[in-house]
């Protein structure tokens, strides 16, 4: 079952929506055709209560003011592009500086802060569409882009479909910030974390990440079997605090036949969130700046409230070859694909 609300009113008159899917335990999310966000993840915990692991806010107003990508549908080239310019077919292309010399999620005026045109496709799928123009926010192309977000059993899956009429970058994912014991209950460092990966990307000053992968073996990046959270963080302080505020790093994900990039576990509920994709890459960010702002129900959230699991293709992919990710630039006139999936149990 579906609900549709007015969500709230843009500047310029058109009305946003709010979309909430329920499964058949009484679980649901709530998404917004602005940003193609995630307002709400309502799970059951182990004593079989909601439980809202979604970070965010209330009101439309705030996401349109918003900075930190709450929920956010990310592109048209998600994380950092190396000093907010590449080379393609034999032109230089230049972006927003947004992120000090580079270019972060699709720039000033990305796909975070556009409406998207929203249909119920059925019981439990919403699509969601937008038209990104040529050279918008500096890229190349008339892109289209169109997102199914189907919840059912517990499952929250995005399905990406895109396309441009001419060669062009494009990353997509998704930016939730999940707390797992319920957004506005505190820090998730004695979550439970493990990531389906051997390698790693280090980061310059700028948190770009750098190529080739690294080994995570005997590194605080070595997620391989479950840990908490902190256990990387403060045995690792000098590498990871004090260079980075905490984990903004991006995985090389292993290869698998389900698909499988990472699992979390909150502790004080016992829910569990596994993360599935087919695409090679996923970013780990630990909430490191979020700072103190006011969320949901007057909660106020702050530094390492909330994680991100990103799964995406490699950062500045297209300047940097040793990545070897060639679907993170697509060809004009065909059409891509991509998913991820979210599916949430307790232990």
């Amino acid at each position: 079952m579906i609900k549709k609300n007015v969500f709230g009113v843009l500047p310029d008159g058109r009305n946003s929506y709010s979309y909430t899917i329920f499964d058949d335990s009484g679980q649901s999310v709530v998404l917004s055709d602005y940003a193609c966000a995630i307002l709400q993840i309502n799970v059951l915990d182990r004593n079989g209560k909601l439980r809202d692991v979604a970070l965010g806010y209330d009101l439309l107003n705030d996401y349109l003011n918003d900075k930190r990508f709450f929920g956010a549908t990310v592109g048209r080239y998600a994380n950092r592009i190396a000093n907010a310019e590449f080379t393609l077919n034999g032109n230089t292309y230049k972006l927003a500086k947004n992120d000090g010399k580079n270019h972060l999620h699709g720039g000033v005026n990305g796909f975070s802060k556009k409406l998207f045109n929203s249909t119920i496709k059925d019981d439990n799928s919403v699509m969601f569409q937008y038209f990104s123009p040529d050279m918008e926010e500096g890229y190349p192309g008339n892109f289209n882009l169109n997102v199914t977000a189907t919840f059912t059993n517990g499952e929250l899956t995005f399905n990406y479909q895109y396309s441009s009429d001419k060669d062009t970058p494009a990353n997509i994912t998704n930016h939730n910030y999940f707390n797992l014991n319920g957004h506005g209950t505190g820090n998730i460092l004695s979550h439970t974390l493990m990531i389906n990966s051997d390698e790693y990307c280090r980061g310059d000053s700028g948190l770009l990440a750098q190529a080739p992968s690294v080994p995570v073996e005997n590194t605080p990046f070595d997620f391989r079997t479950p840990k908490k959270i902190f256990s990387g963080i403060s045995t690792h302080s000098k590498e990871i605090i004090n260079a980075f505020g905490g984990y903004d790093h991006c995985f090389r994900i292993n290869r698998s036949e389900n698909n499988f990039a990472a699992c979390a576990i909150g502790d004080a509920s016992e829910i569990k969130l596994e993360v599935f994709s087919d695409m090679p890459a996923m970013q780990l960010y630990t909430g490191n700046q979020l700072g103190i702002v006011q969320g949901k129900n007057g909660e106020l959230y702050n530094s390492f409230d909330g994680f991100a699991l990103e799964c995406q293709h490699f950062p500045n992919a297209m300047n940097e070859p040793l990545f070897n990710d060639p679907g993170a630039l697509i060809k004009a006139g065909t059409l891509n694909d991509a998913f991820i999936r979210f599916k949430f149990s307790t232990i």
